[in-house]
């Protein structure tokens, strides 16, 4: 198949402009979206979350009814040349700043659509649905992308969606892991912002703690994809911001490496499960798990327990559980036993707790417990 197209340079690449059918777009268009089955392997993981249906049922709707839809804005696509080939473009005029020509694509050949997921999916339900074959001959205009790496396509994705229409942040967290490894972190940072710069550490940590088999956190992050999870019950969102204080150049424990700083996080669950056993066991019906629970006691985490534990140079699960267990005992007309199962029903004495501030006012009344009997000094 040959398109028409213009091709200009920007930034040093390439880029095609042209138009193609939507029944040629069906043909070479793919998607690349987030498998649950893959799970946190991001070499090898979609960047994009599950089409929604009822968007793109009424996009089809849409289509249907129109007739001879007028749709403006274009697909972005990539050809991935370093993977599979270099597409071959026929000059036939033009200069070095704008040519025109024609852009072979061979049967067979994949165009990634990083941008027009759900309108793509609208105009294939409405042909293959439907039945409505006139739909075939539709224009709809296309920007190839011959020569980006798989990170410079992701990046893409993640400007267009985050910066004008905005995609859920726990799938933009993980697109920032897969870029990682191909760009510098202070391109991360424009893409998150100066004060998210944390989330960068954040991020990369919790893909790690979720993707663990064992320990309290195994199966309970979700991933980013709307399909049901048994045992998840905490956003990956939520993780990575509730590791603020701790990754923060104030903490304690934030010198470490990252092997170093994901044992101190899973012995410090650990003891909290050997708490609060139940809690963890049936972690739909407890806060622990939840965000409540993850705030409050990653600030008691940051802010009290890893600066003991520094003061004796042990982060053992033994020892944060002995700090911990103080939070049961009666300090200043407090009877409450926080670190107990029954406090963490999720309908229980928690649910007052909510929100930041309530995360803080909670933190606060378990650390003054433990810091009636190991106060924390500076």
């Amino acid at each position: 198949m040959e398109i028409a197209v213009l091709k200009i340079r920007q930034a040093g690449r390439t880029l095609y402009l042209g138009s193609m059918t939507a029944e040629q777009l069906l043909r070479f268009g793919v998607t690349t979206e987030w498998d649950p089955n893959i799970g946190w392997d991001i070499e090898h993981q979609g960047y994009q979350r599950a089409p929604v249906e009822v968007h793109y049922k009424g996009i089809a709707d849409y289509l249907l009814k129109t007739g001879e839809p007028f749709m403006p804005n274009g697909a972005l696509l990539s050809a991935r040349d370093g993977e599979y080939g270099r597409l071959q473009f026929r000059k036939v005029a033009g200069d070095q700043e704008c040519e025109f020509g024609y852009l072979a694509i061979p049967e067979g050949r994949l165009l990634f659509i990083v941008d027009y997921q759900h309108r793509w999916r609208g105009f294939r339900h409405a042909l293959e649905k439907n039945g409505h074959p006139e739909l075939k001959e539709a224009v709809i205009p296309v920007t190839i992308m011959p020569d980006v790496d798989r990170a410079e396509e992701i990046r893409q994705f993640y400007v267009i969606n985050s910066k004008q229409r905005r995609i859920e942040t726990d799938l933009a967290l993980a697109l920032l892991q897969t870029m990682a490894g191909e760009v510098s972190e202070e391109e991360l940072v424009s893409l998150v912002g100066k004060n998210k710069r944390f989330r960068i550490r954040a991020t990369r940590l919790t893909f790690r703690i979720a993707a663990a088999t064992d320990g309290p956190w195994a199966g309970r992050i979700k991933q980013p994809h709307d399909l049901p999870e048994v045992n998840a019950v905490l956003s990956f969102k939520s993780f990575v911001d509730s590791l603020q204080l701790i990754v923060s150049s104030r903490s304690p424990v934030s010198h470490m490496d990252d092997d170093q700083l994901i044992q101190v996080i899973g012995n410090y669950w650990s003891a909290l499960s050997q708490l609060m056993p139940e809690s963890f066991g049936n972690p739909r019906d407890h806060s622990i798990q939840k965000t409540p629970g993850v705030f409050s006691m990653q600030i008691v985490a940051a802010k009290t327990v890893f600066k003991l534990c520094q003061r004796q140079n042990d982060y053992s699960p033994r020892r944060m559980e002995d700090y911990l267990s103080t939070a049961n005992t009666t300090v200043g007309g407090d009877s409450t036993r926080y670190m107990e199962s029954g406090y963490w029903v999720s309908r229980g004495p928690v649910k007052q707790y909510g929100g930041s501030g309530g995360h803080r006012a909670l933190a606060t009344l378990i650390r003054n417990k433990i810091e009636a009997r190991d106060p924390v000094v500076g």
